[in-house]
């Protein structure tokens, strides 16, 4: 049968934003990292073009850093090697905040991945990692990890305690090493730099579409489905409460047209997040958010399973119903959207 134009987005939607089709290999320790060997065309000590930064989020910014590198590496005949860290340094330097995650650390490797380099260096960052100063980290880890012939960064990197290894000061240092050091320009999306900090605000707002521009895939968080107060079931309407970690960048309240997908299959959802607004509901543990997606050809039992909620698009702020069947019609309503978006039958997702 043929695929219809809402089945081919609905899948194509949940391949891009969940890397469907990209495996992580068996990680190797290194000194200090953890080393993910992609293609098997660079082993440590050999020459490499490589490209270095958090890349949290791994957005269009990023990809097209990634990109230039990678265009490098191919002129010159060698490998490209992405040099990142985790956790997330963002997450370690804040002092007294936590940076909420765009990606997790896993997701975000897995992104990384995606782009196909060659291998991905992930070293430990924490307390004692940030206070190594950038002439040792580029002296001792970096050349010491491969000969680099080029390093590709973004203009606004810096690295080493107390941020000293600015973009100019590391032009200095990689010259006299022999190492040619590229700063790139910040891609903008409507006149600003593309930047983590302006998609969590996006994001924190639940303008999923405009995180879309600057992300390139729209977002997702990954939770687990567990037993609810059982309303949907009894109006009807199959229902999974996923339960997943207040530390992503994540909108807190609001109704989205979403994705809800889990063993490789996808189903169109109308997603509620936030505790919901019309019955009396037990308080979520610490540390954790709720995603209640109601779902479209949906048969089975998820219960304890782990599942990822894609948003595509908002629909509506929450709020509390006046009765049973205000809520019933809302949510009804809700779907329609949904049906004439993405359709109303679930889709494998498997490349």
């Amino acid at each position: 049968m043929a695929t219809s134009a809402r089945e081919l987005m609905l899948r194509t939607i949940t391949q891009r934003a969940l890397f469907v089709g990209t495996e992580l290999p068996l990680a190797r320790a290194l000194e200090g990292a953890m080393f993910l060997d992609l293609t098997g065309r660079w082993k440590p000590g050999g020459a490499a073009v490589v490209a270095i930064g958090a890349f949290d989020g791994v957005h269009v910014g990023h990809q097209a850093l990634i990109a230039e590198a990678e265009a490098d590496a191919r002129r010159r005949g060698v490998p490209l090697v992405l040099i990142t860290f985790d956790p997330d340094p963002a997450c370690v330097l804040a002092e007294g905040t936590r940076e909420a995650q765009i990606l997790s650390g896993s997701d975000r490797l897995l992104a990384l991945a995606s782009l196909r380099p060659d291998a991905i260096v992930a070293y430990h960052f924490d307390a004692e990692f940030a206070a190594m100063g950038y002439e040792e980290f580029f002296t001792e880890r970096l050349l010491g990890l491969a000969e680099v012939l080029a390093v590709h960064v973004g203009e606004d990197f810096s690295l080493g305690a107390g941020g000293q290894g600015t973009l100019e000061a590391l032009q200095v240092l990689a010259g006299a090493l022999g190492v040619q050091l590229f700063g790139h320009e910040l891609v903008e999306v409507d006149g600003m730099p593309v930047s983590a900090t302006r998609i969590r605000a996006l994001l924190d707002e639940g303008a999923i579409r405009a995180s879309y521009e600057l992300i390139g895939r729209y977002p997702f968080v990954r939770g687990r489905v567990e037993r609810g107060r059982g309303e949907g079931h009894g109006l009807g309407i199959p229902t999974a409460n996923v339960h997943f970690s207040d530390s992503y960048a994540f909108p807190r309240e609001g109704v989205f047209v979403g994705i809800l997908s889990a063993r490789g299959m996808a189903w169109p959802a109308a997603v509620n997040l936030g505790n919901p607004p019309s019955f009396d509901s037990t308080p979520l543990d610490a540390g954790t958010w709720l995603a209640e997606a109601s779902l479209l050809g949906f048969e089975g039992d998820l219960y304890e399973q782990e599942v990822a909620v894609v948003l595509v698009e908002r629909l509506r702020a929450s709020r509390r119903f006046s009765s049973e069947s205000e809520l019933v019609a809302t949510v009804r309503a809700n779907l329609d959207q949904v049906r004439r978006l993405l359709g109303d039958s679930d889709e494998s997702v498997v490349a």
